[in-house]
């Protein structure tokens, strides 16, 4: 029988067998970073919202031993992790599409339904790339103001798709990026199940895991409901660690899934590595679960901090935080740079207010140490 790549496809949907990696059980073992203070040439990066546990023992392992295979194209070992990413979410791999990050699935979501007459309606605050990958292919980006406390105003955006008589595509991140809040659960969802004319959502849910509001609906209900007007976005960059590697995956209805390939080179977009440590993460539910509880931990320490300080900040659902230090940014920033401290960048119109990654609790201690010395000298 001659091997096509339809066959190879079909032998790995069929089940193909795993890459052999073994991780004793000392090495599985979920473990905190040893801290070291930070100096001018490794500093504390609580900038980017990364994982700062790094990538579990098995997908390391699993990484280095993939390089033996960096010859070969990755097709079945692209679709035996479309299998594990549906397992993971309770789904079918026909609702599934691998990513190189949630970037390049954001970039082909909103390519996807590109129409001459479409705009991309963002709020104010919230991750960039969807209005930069509209203005790249010269859409209309329509945004919309922040509601009380930086919220996510549902009935403004609503509005502004009322308002505009072309194709709408609304893109934010929930919970919202710089902001850590949480969008209203039930007013989004009741309005994707309206299906608003020539209207499709673009829900970013890179930091779902680390939600512990009982009220968060995640969007992917409505997927697993039968929506065909909305995919939902993931990443192995954050409650994964894997921010290096490259990984995501969108979320949708076959027929959508379908629509949004189109616009990605599917079968090789990822490296080998990737899907390997990909792999070795989606079942390791003893990381999933660590890497959760040490973010809350160093939530909890950080938010304690701040109130003692009286520093006010918005109720946290990410491995982040928003504060308001009541003061430009930029002097703060710099002085945490000095200290080999870096946090988040400007986030206007939000220009008083300062997004914190979490680190490990020893780095977030460390962190709220340098807070408290810039209390003392009046710089906070």
């Amino acid at each position: 029988m001659a091997l096509n790549r339809r066959s190879l496809l079909t032998a790995a949907s069929a089940g193909v067998a795993l890459l052999g990696t073994t991780v004793s059980a000392a090495e599985a073992a979920p473990a905190v970073p040893a801290f070291k203070a930070p100096t001018a040439k490794n500093p504390l990066l609580l900038c980017f919202n990364e994982n700062p546990l790094g990538m579990s023992a098995a997908a390391r392992k699993a990484a280095a031993h993939a390089t033996v295979q960096g010859s070969r194209y990755p097709f079945l070992r692209t679709e035996v992790l479309r299998k594990a990413i549906a397992d993971y979410m309770g789904a079918k791999p026909a609702n599934i599409m691998p990513s190189h990050g949630s970037a390049e699935a954001i970039r082909a979501s909103i390519e996807a339904y590109n129409t001459p007459d479409v705009q991309v309606v963002v709020p104010e605050l919230t991750y960039s790339d969807g209005a930069d990958t509209a203005r790249k292919n010269n859409m209309k980006v329509t945004t919309v103001a922040m509601g009380k406390n930086w919220s996510i105003d549902i009935p403004a955006m609503k509005s502004a798709v009322a308002a505009h008589k072309g194709h709408s595509i609304v893109y934010f991140v929930n919970p919202n990026n710089p902001t850590s809040t949480l969008a209203d659960s039930k007013a989004l969802l009741d309005w994707i199940r309206s299906k608003p004319a020539k209207t499709f959502f673009v829900i970013d849910e890179a930091y779902t895991e680390f939600v512990d509001d009982p009220k968060f609906v995640s969007a992917t209900t409505l997927v697993k409901e039968g929506y065909e007007n909305l995919v939902v976005l993931k990443t192995f960059s954050k409650i994964f660690a894997m921010a290096g590697m490259r990984l995501g995956f969108a979320f949708a209805h076959p027929k959508t899934i379908n629509q949004i390939r189109r616009h990605v080179a599917y079968d090789v977009m990822m490296n080998i590595c990737s899907i390997e440590a990909g792999l070795a993460e989606i079942t390791d539910k003893a990381f999933i679960d660590f890497s959760r509880s040490e973010n809350a931990k160093a939530r909890k320490l950080l938010c304690k901090a701040l109130d003692e300080l009286g520093i006010e900040y918005l109720k946290s659902q990410t491995n982040f935080v928003f504060m308001n230090l009541k003061a430009p940014l930029k002097p703060f920033a710099e002085r945490m740079k000095a200290e080999h401290i870096l946090v988040g960048r400007p986030f206007p119109p939000a220009v008083e207010w300062c997004r914190v990654s979490l680190g490990t609790p020893a780095e977030t201690a460390y962190f709220v140490k340098k807070l408290r010395e810039f209390r003392q000298k009046g710089w906070v």
